[in-house]
């Protein structure tokens, strides 16, 4: 849709747009013409969620936790649990009053209340005579104890019809909460917005309602409420968790202690004062001890052989004695062959006592080589190989012998240790597995114990940040509403009167969108995919504002002239132009526009006949009124203008011999051509004939002579611009267009004047001057009266 269309689509409604929002308007002033007075208040909470103290000194902030903390406390404060609670407090703080309190209530709504509330109920309401507590902790806090009541009194209330609440669901206090009361219900009390102030650590609470009372002790109590279920929510979990690690770290206490006295026992049994350095020490000694003793081996492995080898020497004794004997012998064999030489050299004469005298002295100098050897065998025997004297032996073989015995002693000894020591490792060697593995138990419980004592030292440090942030605090307690909400009559009035143009424009609209009928000539183009041969506007009363009589006339000429071009092509000489006008449909107007065609024709100077099927032309008056609300709603007049020439009887115009009827008979069913057909009354000049308009019955309800729409030189599909067209007449015009092929055209009738711009372009109407420049500047024809 064009801007221009638009436009013209608003103007055509222009009086609609403005008689609908005013009678909306009105509408809207007299239904608010009391409205109910309503009073806000407002209460601030403290919540220090995101920059209150903490005694974590390394804490950071985190945007998110602090967001979810944020939702968690409007979570709490917009819970059924919670609305419940505040209900049934605000109610106990009425039925505590024995007259009405400005403060607390106003007296219309305590009289409703005292009316409202059965007699039963206030059996559950504790009055005691006791000296009232009604004076808040808080000196900024309003006090939600009525006066001369005390606190006692009011809590035991509350528990009491707390309780009734929740006995079952058919009670009083339990229907009152569930259903439409203005200031007992859920749906009322749920009416308090909680919202978190920007950024900050203030979280607001806004409530409305008709009573001012009402309006601050709601708040009020919604303050003392959400402050100490959220204290609660939030210590009670660091409690348990508190709660959990003393109780792990009791019962790892006490499994230190018994592995401990595992340990305390094993020692004892075993002796065992310091494990590792008895067992380090016994080691050292142990080794030492195999160092002496490997030592003392040696030492009695020496001494033994030192008093083996002297006690060979000392056996060599008996030799040197036997070697002394025998020395001494040989000494004195000696000396007898010294004499007897010296005897025999001093005597020796010849030669027989010289070879006695040689034999003698080898046999001396053999006796001296044995001596010698002899002597020195001996002195071999009397001293050691070093060449100590062998009577020195004796002492030094002596003292070996003793050592000997003694180094044997010692080494008993130390066989008899070497058995100790294996013993204590014999012991000693369990004992370190199990002792280590009774430490390494220990250990574990150790750290076990220090885990948890860490976890509850932890523990109780988030319960004391816990409690310091979840101390809520009214910073700015609800105050008393004095002067009641401005109404929002106006904006009400305001916003219904835009909706009233909304609603008005968006159904014109949707019902322009949705139009699905012919309505020009484009349209009913493209959905009877035939060409046209022109248009005709709808004939209605315009009060002299418009010509329409050139119009129309205008628009039937165009037809003349698009019908005149396509015959042209078709003429034969000496033949009539054959021009078939059918609908698929009745009252289509075909009667009318073949008279006024045959009309235009004959004015052009040709003849014409045309031919009806009707029995006689009825006349097309009218007499009904401008409908009242069209008037109101200021729409053109919809009644047709009978008077117009356009409706005129074609016998006024036509002579008898042009406008002729024929018989809708067997021979109408079978005719070829216009001759064949049943003439009433009179027949077809047969000569000088330029044009015969033939009209046939509406094919939807009539057979059609296919042979004579064969025939025909135009065939004319009449139609009404404000019709849908069907799937049967979509059907029937297929059929037609085998018949017909290129010989069918369409003519619509009925058209809006706005639509006959398209094909007359703009017509002539009383315009203002401001009309005609903004329409010229919307379409962007701002030269449009200058000269070439």
């Amino acid at each position: 849709m064009k801007l221009i269309e638009f436009i013209k689509l608003i103007l055509k409604h222009k009086v609609a747009f403005i008689v609908i929002p005013v009678f909306v308007g009105i509408i809207a002033v007299l239904l608010t013409i009391n409205p109910k007075l309503s009073y806000s208040s407002q209460t601030k909470l403290y919540t220090g969620l995101a920059t209150g103290s903490s005694i974590e000194m390394d804490k950071s902030f985190n945007y998110f936790a602090t967001n979810i903390a944020f939702d968690n406390l409007i979570t709490i404060i917009n819970s059924r649990e919670t609305q419940e609670e505040v209900a049934i407090r605000l109610l106990s703080q009425h039925l505590l009053l024995s007259k009405p309190n400005s403060k607390f209530i106003s007296d219309k709504t305590f009289e409703d209340l005292k009316a409202d509330i059965p007699k039963e109920i206030y059996r559950y309401v504790i009055k005691s005579h006791g000296q009232s507590n009604t004076t808040p902790s808080d000196s900024l806090a309003v006090n939600t104890v009525p006066d001369k009541v005390s606190r006692a009194d009011y809590e035991q209330t509350v528990a009491n019809l707390m309780n009734l609440m929740k006995s079952n669901n058919t009670n009083f206090v339990y229907s009152l909460l569930n259903f439409e009361h203005p200031y007992y219900s859920l749906e009322a009390i749920s009416k308090i917005k909680a919202t978190r102030i920007a950024n900050s650590d203030l979280v607001e609470l806004s409530y409305e309602t008709e009573d001012p009372g009402i309006c601050q002790q709601t708040l009020a109590i919604f303050n003392e409420v959400c402050i100490r279920k959220y204290k609660n929510l939030k210590e009670s979990g660091s409690d348990d968790v508190i709660k959990y690690f003393e109780t792990q770290l009791n019962q790892s206490a006490n499994k230190l202690k018994n592995i401990e006295d595992v340990l305390l026992k094993f020692n004892q049994e075993n002796g065992i004062i310091n494990y590792y350095e008895q067992s380090k020490a016994v080691a050292n000694v142990k080794e030492d001890m195999d160092v002496e003793y490997s030592k003392k081996r040696a030492e009695l492995a020496g001494s033994e052989a030192s008093a083996k080898k002297l006690q060979q020497k000392l056996e060599i004794q008996e030799l040197v004695q036997e070697k002394s004997n025998r020395l001494l012998e040989n000494k004195k064999s000696l000396g007898e062959l010294n004499y007897e030489i010296v005897m025999r050299e001093a005597k020796a004469d010849n030669a027989e006592k010289s070879t006695k005298l040689e034999a003698l002295k080898k046999q001396a100098a053999q006796l001296q080589n044995e001596i010698k050897s002899s002597v020195s065998k001996l002195y071999s025997f009397q001293n050691s190989v070093e060449g100590v004297p062998t009577a020195k032996i004796l002492p030094e073989w002596v003292d070996h012998v003793v050592e000997t015995e003694n180094l044997k002693a010692k080494l008993k000894v130390m066989d008899k240790r070497n058995e100790e020591f294996e013993q204590q490792y014999a012991k000693y060697a369990p004992a370190g597995a199990n002792l280590k593995k009774i430490e390494r138990q220990i250990n574990e419980a150790e750290q076990e114990y220090l885990e948890i004592l860490h976890g509850l030292n932890l523990a109780k440090l988030k319960f004391q940040d816990t409690q310091l942030s979840s101390n809520l605090k009214a910073v700015d307690p609800p105050y008393f509403p004095l002067k009641p909400i401005p109404s929002k009559r106006k904006i009400i009035v305001i916003a219904l009167v835009f909706l009233s143009i909304i609603l008005l424009l968006g159904s014109i609209l949707l019902m322009e969108f949705f139009d699905n009928t012919l309505k020009n000539i484009s349209r009913a183009e493209d959905q009877l995919k035939i060409p046209a041969l022109g248009m005709l506007s709808k004939v209605f009363k315009t009060n002299n504002e418009i010509d329409l009589v050139s119009i129309q006339d205008r628009l039937v000429e165009l037809a003349i002239q698009n019908l005149n071009r396509t015959l042209k092509t078709q003429q034969t000489a000496g033949k009539p132009q054959v021009i078939t006008l059918l609908s698929t449909q009745k009252n289509e107007g075909k009667t009318v526009i073949a008279a006024n065609l045959a009309k235009k024709l004959k004015y052009a100077g040709k003849s014409v006949v045309v031919l009806n099927h009707s029995d006689d032309c009825k006349p097309v008056t009218g007499s009904k009124k401008f409908p009242l609300l069209s008037r109101i709603l200021g729409y053109e007049d919809p009644r047709i203008d009978y008077d117009h020439p356009f409706l005129a009887n074609p016998n006024t115009y036509l002579d008898s011999g042009a406008y002729l009827k024929y018989e809708v008979d067997r021979s109408f069913y079978s005719a070829k051509n216009c001759n064949e057909l049943t003439i009433k009354a009179s027949s077809i000049p047969e000569k000088n004939l330029d044009y015969v308009i033939i009209e046939l019955p509406n094919i939807l309800d009539t057979n059609y002579p296919a042979d004579l729409i064969m025939a025909s030189d135009l065939v004319v599909l009449v139609c009404r611009s404000n019709r849908l067209w069907s799937k049967a007449d979509d059907n029937l015009l297929n059929n037609i267009k085998e018949l017909a092929n290129s010989k069918l055209q369409f003519i619509i009738n009925g058209v809006a004047l706005d639509e006959v711009e398209s094909l007359l372009g703009e017509l002539p109407k009383k315009r203002s001057k401001a009309r005609s420049k903004i329409k010229n500047i919307l379409r962007f024809q701002f030269h449009l009266k200058n000269h070439i």
